[in-house]
């Protein structure tokens, strides 16, 4: 009799010992998602697999406050895309009490609790039968619910809210994380734009400018099916393409009638100045490249090298097109705009020599009329 109690006594401990390797491992796999990337979205769908293999469950899914209501961003199990669809009232359903009472909350049997509600299950097709739900918060505000529903083996125990629990946390990180990197990132933008504008702002003719080519590149990206980091590197590329006109002299920029040689020069000299003022950004050097070529030729006879072809980076090839558009759509102080019909021809006609054939097609296949400077015919 004693050797079977030891017997158990063992396998218990065991168990007990899997169990804590299991919730560990899911700990460190949560930790490397949460800085493998920004997109929290994904790392929820991840975190919802994972708590479906650590509680021993058929299914996962994460509640976010949203808009006023709960709405179930992320999943796992086999009605994963149905329950996303799924949207609460803020107070309704086992998610909502638990948002309300921020406090956990473990249901053996959900036909038996008036706090569960069958709205998931009628639009997901799910069949909920079990569930333990943990608030999900950012310091001490709650943004939504985890939860893991119907147990393979026995029944949910304090134990799973405890896995859930150091899941929850992780998520809620990935999300702060994600929604830091967001305010960062617009304030950044901010600051980009304000600093377009004071360029802008040394000649009225330009105002606009670096919007619209913003506009032109990013339709040229997408036509190019570029990555979302490369359109980043576009969409900055745009912004900051002028930044070297800082140096240039007021009355160069502003002059009506044809500049000088000398004056020419001082013009030409704008890219290799932007690449210069930037330089020292840690966070724009990959945007530096495009800024210093943008005004080189495919054909090898623009400036500042005279480089020629895809030995020009791509950024500054699309930069070159789209910066040329709105030069030739827009007033300028020593000509007015030509219509975009002729414009789009011209691009045509340079097409090889002065531009990227490629980003002139995709311009041109892309194009939308009501973001042009100029004449719109």
């Amino acid at each position: 009799m004693s050797e079977n109690k030891s017997e158990t006594g063992l396998s218990e401990e065991l168990a007990a010992c899997r169990r804590e390797a299991r919730e560990l491992s899911g700990l460190f796999q949560a930790l490397e998602l949460i800085n493998s990337t920004l997109d929290y979205h994904k790392v929820l769908d991840c975190l919802m697999e994972l708590a479906t293999e650590v509680t021993g469950s058929e299914a996962a899914s994460a509640i976010l406050i949203e808009n006023g209501q709960l709405s179930f961003v992320a999943a796992s199990g086999t009605k994963s895309i149905e329950i996303k669809r799924v949207h609460l009232g803020r107070k309704e359903g086992v998610a909502g009490w638990v948002v309300e009472n921020k406090s956990p909350l473990l249901i053996p049997d959900v036909s038996k609790d008036l706090r569960f509600t069958k709205k998931a299950d009628s639009t997901s097709g799910f069949n909920t039968r079990s569930l333990v739900a943990v608030p999900l918060k950012i310091e001490e505000e709650i943004i939504g619910v985890l939860e893991a529903v119907n147990k393979k083996s026995g029944v949910f125990s304090e134990s799973d809210i405890k896995v859930l629990s150091i899941l929850a946390n992780s998520a809620a990180v990935a999300i702060h994380k994600a929604r830091l990197y967001a305010d960062l990132n617009e304030l950044f933008l901010s600051t980009v734009k304000s600093i377009a504008n004071a360029i802008e702002a040394k000649d009225s003719y330009l105002h606009g400018h670096s919007e619209r080519i913003r506009d032109f590149a990013m339709m040229i990206a997408r036509g190019l099916g570029l990555s979302k980091e490369e359109e980043k590197n576009v969409e900055l590329t745009a912004i900051f393409h002028d930044v070297g006109k800082i140096g240039v002299d007021d009355k160069i920029l502003r002059k009506k009638e044809k500049l000088s040689d000398s004056e020419f020069q001082e013009i030409r000299k704008h890219p290799a100045k932007g690449a210069e003022i930037l330089s020292s950004i840690k966070q724009l050097k990959n945007i530096i490249p495009g800024i210093l070529y943008h005004q080189e030729h495919f054909d090898g006879r623009g400036y500042p090298e005279g480089i020629s072809g895809k030995s020009i980076p791509l950024t500054a090839r699309i930069i070159a097109v789209a910066d040329a558009f709105d030069a030739m759509t827009s007033d300028r102080s020593y000509r007015t705009a030509i219509s975009v019909k002729d414009a789009i021809k011209e691009l045509e006609k340079c097409s090889g020599t002065q531009f990227d054939p490629v980003c002139v097609k995709a311009f041109i296949d892309n194009f939308e009329p009501r973001n042009a400077g100029g004449d719109k015919k």
